[in-house]
């Protein structure tokens, strides 16, 4: 693996860490759903072809950050979202009918839910003066897990699709965030912050309920960003510790820890393709040793191999979820 500058590995860093994904308030004055929805966003007009994509991500290709789809081979890119606040981190619900997503400003982000064609935005949580993020279905797509600092520091949630029942998962002096749920519902992993003097983040696994919480990774690194692979055995996930971030696997126990993606730019958030499409995940390694690296959309298979560039750029493309 190639060493990086002192330059260029402080950027790398930077740009890793960078787990913020803005939402947009929504607050609902009473009146017409559909003219509340026009007074805080552009929908998406109305397309057959867009909910026939199978990649999401995040663009600011067209100047704030903003929700596109993709086909699996970079191709067929649209946008989903028209809004004045960046948009962050979506994810397919198990249908691929729905998406979830955050959306706006630093210190007021909130889930949102819509249609795969950009149509029917909902706001589901709505807290104000709180950062929710990292929103992923349940298998079943009749609840929603998130990150929230609404009771102070960063929890895991989980959410009805009215957002009127909202259950507290986590109670941790840390910040626990980017939770997914296996494939059978049953267990949740997450990564959580052990705090920036340890200089670390690790991945954890937990019931359903909150129960059981189980620590899988223990390098005096960041390990983060947890995918399930489709059959539920193995985990996804990134991890800083040969130098600069790279995406690696392990059993679902935690056992056999291996690099999948290893390339001298930073290698981060895998998504695990519940399809057998094998694995997204945004990617510096094409921007290695310049000043400023910016992220790109790759593809590989789930043992690593045949890595293929799907977006090309001017501007950062991150935050992949593929269905």
């Amino acid at each position: 693996m190639a060493v990086l500058s002192p330059r260029t590995k402080l950027a790398a860093l930077a740009a890793f860490s960078l787990f913020w994904s803005a939402c947009q308030k929504d607050v609902r004055p009473a009146g017409d759903e559909e003219a509340v929805f026009a007074s805080k966003a552009v929908q998406a007009s109305v397309s057959s072809e867009k909910k026939d994509r199978k990649i999401l991500f995040v663009s600011n290709r067209d100047g704030n950050d903003e929700i596109y789809a993709m086909n699996l081979d970079g191709s067929g890119v649209v946008r989903l979202t028209y809004n004045t606040v960046p948009d962050g981190r979506a994810a397919w619900a198990g249908n691929g009918q729905h998406i979830a997503f955050a959306s706006g400003a630093l210190g007021s982000r909130d889930i949102f839910i819509m249609n795969a064609n950009g149509q029917g935005l909902r706001n589901l949580t709505q807290t104000p003066g709180a950062d929710e993020d990292w929103p992923e279905w349940s298998p079943k797509g009749n609840k929603i897990i998130f990150s929230s600092n609404r009771d102070g520091n960063h929890e895991i949630y989980v959410s009805d699709m009215e957002g009127s029942k909202v259950t507290r998962l986590t109670f941790r002096p840390q910040d626990d965030k980017w939770p997914t749920y296996s494939p059978d519902g049953m267990r949740i992993a997450f990564q959580s912050d052990l705090g920036v003097a340890a200089g670390r983040t690790d991945v954890f696994t937990m019931n359903y309920d909150g129960s059981n919480i189980l620590r899988l990774t223990t390098s005096p690194a960041f390990d983060q960003m947890p995918a399930w692979s489709p059959d539920g055995s193995q985990i996804a996930f990134m991890s800083s510790r040969a130098g600069n971030p790279d995406v690696y696997v392990m059993n679902a126990d935690g056992s056999g820890q291996v690099p999948l993606a290893a390339s001298p730019g930073v290698d981060a958030r895998p998504s695990w393709s519940r399809e057998g499409y094998g694995i997204v995940f945004a990617s510096t390694r094409d921007f290695a040793g310049t000043a400023f690296p910016q992220f790109e959309i790759y593809k590989m298979n789930s043992d690593g191999t045949a890595p293929q560039r799907l977006t090309n750029n001017a501007v950062y493309d991150d935050y992949p979820y593929i269905k």
